[in-house]
Order: structure tokens, then C-alpha cells, then sequence
């Protein structure tokens, strides 16, 4: 693993890497736009602020999820990421790749939970600007694109993974009849309780820890995999 740091260093060059973040950024930017547009929030204990945000941080989600598979995607089907391979070797290049896709979604999360916090400020004090609501944006893109990537990274089709990821998100809601008290287990129930806990200043730590081990087991997978699979 002695090439990850040069690899990490060159995926930091790669301008698709800062393009995609910031036409991710803006789309969901722009839908975050639309929900205040249409909140037409008065009072800042309005119940209406708390579904506000929790729509945005799964907006945050889900963007971050689908940019960080295009991450891999994307590269991989042009041949750029079989180049990158032939030169870092496998697991660098994968390492550095995610790494990367992780930073490029923290600073993407950072600057939407500042723009967040400031639209409250704009919109007649509707609601203040928070440190903890930007760290909990910062780590639902730095989560989602994490998740995104891995996914991507085993799927390995651009169309399929415009598909698959989102539906990745929202499939414990969907089943939650079937899953019963099972769903809270899941990684997105997991990521979007421990945001929103930290939104309003509650430490949650058992579901960060879970949030985790589920980022932490599929990222695995994806990478035995990646280390084993065919490139062509």
C-alpha cells in the first residue's frame, strides 16, 4: 500500500473529481431551494423547520450516494481507472479513489450546511446558523458518498447505479412493514438518525457506530471484490 499517498495526491488533480462535486452540489442545492420556496416557515419552533431539515439532509444523502458512484463509474468505463490501476497497483487505487470521492463530499456537505444555516438568516430569522447542523451535513455527504461509491464500485454500470443507489437508500422505508423493528438497523436509518441527533446538539452515538460499521463492511466487500474481479 506504499503507492495510496502518491494515488491520493494524483485524485486530487483529476478535475471530474471537483466538477462532479460541484454539479452534484448544485442539483441538490437547487431542490434544497425548492423546499424553502415552498416551506413558508414563520416561526423558528415551527414543527415544520425539523421536516425541512431532515429533508435536506436526505437530499444531502442521496446526491452524495449516486456522485460518489459516478466516482468509479464513470472513470471505469472510459478505461481512465484501468490506467490508474496498471500504475498504483489495485488496492492504492481504490483506497485513494474513495478517499478522494469522501474528501471531495465533506467539503461539499461543509459549504450546503453553511448555506443552509445562512438561508434561516436571510428568510427573516426563520431559523439560526448551527456549527452542529453543518457538521451533520458534512457527514452525511462524507457517509453517503462512501456508500455511493462502494455500491458503484460493485455494480460497475453508470445507468444501473443512477438506479440501484437511490433505491439502496429508501429500501428500509419501503419494506419497513415487512422489517418491523429491523429497519432502525439499516444503514440509512442509522446515518439520518445520528444527523439528525446532531443537529440539534444530541450525541448519537450508537447510531454513528452503526452508520459505520455498515460503511465499513461494504466498502470491504466492494474492495475484495475490486482486488479479485476481472477489469475488462
Amino acid at each position: 500500500m506504499v503507492h495510496v499517498v502518491p494515488a491520493f495526491l494524483s485524485e486530487l488533480r483529476r478535475p471530474w473529481l471537483w466538477l462532479g462535486s460541484a454539479v452534484g452540489a448544485l442539483l441538490v442545492v437547487g431542490l434544497i431551494a425548492v423546499l424553502l420556496g415552498m416551506a413558508g416557515l414563520e416561526s423558528p419552533t415551527s414543527p415544520g423547520i425539523e421536516v425541512l431539515r431532515q429533508a435536506s439532509m436526505s437530499l444531502m444523502l442521496t446526491g452524495a450516494a449516486v456522485v460518489g458512484s459516478f466516482a468509479f463509474t464513470s472513470d471505469y468505463r472510459a478505461g481512465c481507472f484501468t490506467r490508474r490501476v496498471l500504475h498504483f497497483q489495485r488496492g492504492p487505487t481504490f483506497t485513494a479513489r474513495a478517499a478522494s470521492t469522501a474528501l471531495a463530499a465533506l467539503l461539499v456537505g461543509v459549504t450546503i450546511g453553511v448555506l443552509f444555516g445562512l438561508s434561516g438568516e436571510i428568510l427573516d430569522g426563520a431559523w439560526g446558523f448551527s456549527f452542529h447542523a453543518v457538521l451533520a451535513f458534512a457527514g452525511t455527504a462524507c457517509m453517503g458518498s462512501l456508500w455511493g461509491f462502494a455500491i458503484g464500485s460493485l455494480i460497475r454500470s453508470h445507468l444501473m447505479s443512477l438506479f440501484v443507489v437511490p433505491l439502496s437508500l429508501v429500501l428500509p422505508e419501503l419494506l419497513a412493514g415487512w422489517l418491523g423493528d429491523a429497519e432502525q438497523f439499516f444503514f440509512p436509518v442509522l446515518a439520518a438518525d445520528w444527523a439528525d441527533q446532531l443537529a440539534v446538539h444530541i450525541a448519537a452515538f450508537g447510531s454513528f457506530v452503526g452508520a459505520v460499521s455498515w460503511l465499513l463492511v461494504i466498502t470491504a466487500v466492494a474492495l475484495l471484490v475490486f482486488l479479485k474481479r476481472d477489469l475488462a
